[in-house]
């Protein structure tokens, strides 16, 4: 299997649901899993978290698993069967939980919508193929006009062309999902439609009032507010999310190339690990091959230098989830072979300079880079650097393992050591018993700064 270093998370659903299914996306080489908590309940999530656990054990490497909330999400109450509607034909919303398809009647149970729709504006779904103008609002019914072809489901979400909600940021349903990712022990929780740095704020007290400290945060941005506020957005996430689909929806299809460089960018230069998601392969939901159009855009943001590429309904919905990862792998590692990863110039605090000179010393000696990181804080500054030569991360910390393991270029380990100097000798040994490190090699070993008088760098030739 091709090691890529722009990493894999697959996105779970119907398609993959099964154990062998999950085993052989992680054979691929996914990196790490998604749960959309927009879909199922806790029936359906818990055994997928246990089949994760499981295939982990399996696979022999760490698999991260992510929690997405459905946040500030505008979704359609339940419909007993599809809608479909033709170009120009009329249906109403209404303000109501459940409807019958049989009507023409769309169950919306978001009362904030009724109150700030006009007459003009266009409802966009399924990543903005659905489009629907209002030709009249009510307090609690919009008539609406097809002005694509469109088949309507349960629980869709959708959003307006140009406008937003006064919606609350996490929800009472977000709450529950919450609680029980945060006892299954997920490793990240991203938070749906992200405005202001105050909606992460949000969600972090709210992690730290459940009694959790060591989960991190990824804001996805895909909503007008979040790229007037980016910076605070970046600065307040652990990790940044290119939601594409909403941003193409919201903003514009023609805006997304720009948004997502100028996101990517900004991430990087503040030192936050970025993922791009959603129609990445999209055609590889009905087709075994991917179009040459996704391939160049897979292409494009390798070089841009994304941290990891998130398949949503490819491996989620999709006939061919295996095989979009397996093609999702090929295209990362032909990239990253050919196509020049842009190297943004981070700088920071005297721990992201000794990261970059580290890197700088490995890269000069053609040596692999060996680090020992306790809490995590080195490996992602060496990552954000990303480095040309190959990277090796030992640490003591399970939870630091699943957090660095979707990081660009960062082969993580387990070791545990009562010390970082015994641990970076038990990572050069683990490392030499699996064979990613032979005889002859050269290596440079260390750790992150500690604030004491004597720092240590070790460049070693791999004897036998």
């Amino acid at each position: 299997m091709i090691k890529t270093r722009t990493k894999i998370i697959a996105s779970l659903g119907p398609s993959s649901s099964r154990f062998d299914v999950i085993v052989k996306l992680a054979e691929e080489g996914v990196s790490g899993f998604r749960l959309n908590f927009a879909h199922g309940g806790v029936d359906t999530w818990k055994p997928l978290v246990e089949d994760i656990r499981r295939c982990e054990s399996l696979v022999n490497r760490p698999l991260t698993l992510i929690g997405d909330l459905q946040g500030a999400s505008i979704r359609l109450g339940v419909l007993d069967e599809p809608i479909e509607l033709r170009r120009g034909d009329n249906a109403r919303i209404v303000a109501c939980e459940e409807a019958s398809a049989r009507d023409k009647v769309i169950p919306l149970p978001v009362k904030e919508v009724f109150e700030g729709l006009e007459i003009g504006d266009v409802i966009l779904m399924d990543d903005g193929r659905v489009r629907l103008k209002v030709v009249d609002v009510s307090p609690s019914s919009i008539e609406i006009t097809a002005l694509t072809d469109a088949v309507i489901r349960s629980r869709k979400a959708l959003a307006v062309l140009n406008k937003e909600f006064d919606l609350p940021a996490i929800t009472e349903k977000d709450l529950e999902d919450l609680k029980f990712a945060l006892g299954q022990g997920f490793d990240y929780i991203s938070l749906s439609y992200v405005r202001s740095s105050s909606d992460i704020e949000l969600l972090r007290s709210v992690i730290r009032r459940m009694g959790f400290e060591d989960v991190r945060v990824i804001a996805k941005i895909e909503t007008k507010s979040a790229i007037n506020n980016l910076e605070e957005v970046i600065a307040a996430a652990d990790v940044v999310l290119v939601a594409r689909g909403d941003l193409g929806m919201i903003l514009g299809l023609e805006e997304v190339p720009h948004l997502q460089k100028t996101i990517v960018e900004k991430s990087i230069s503040m030192g936050k690990p970025v993922i791009i998601a959603t129609q990445l392969l999209e055609s590889m939901i009905e087709n075994p091959v991917p179009t040459r159009a996704e391939v160049v855009d897979v292409n494009t943001a390798i070089s841009e230098g994304v941290d990891a590429l998130m398949l949503t309904g490819e491996t989620a919905v999709g006939k061919y989830p295996v095989e979009a990862v397996r093609w999702l792998r090929r295209i990362i590692g032909a990239a990253e072979d050919k196509v020049k990863v842009a190297r943004y110039s981070f700088t920071g605090a005297l721990g992201a300079r000794y990261a970059k000179g580290v890197i700088e010393l490995a890269e000069d000696l053609n040596a692999k880079l060996v680090i020992y990181s306790v809490y995590g804080n080195t490996a992602r500054l060496a990552s954000l650097f990303r480095p040309s030569i190959e990277l090796y991360v030992g640490t003591p910390s399970r939870k630091v393992l699943k957090h660095i393991n979707v990081l660009w270029g960062v082969r993580a380990y387990h070791v545990e050591a009562d010390s970082y100097d015994s641990g970076l000798e038990e990572t050069y040994k683990l490392l030499k018993s699996r064979g990613e490190i032979r005889l002859g090699d050269l290596v440079v070993l260390t750790y992150g700064l500690r604030g004491e008088d004597e720092q240590v760098i070790k460049v070693r030739r791999v004897s036998g």
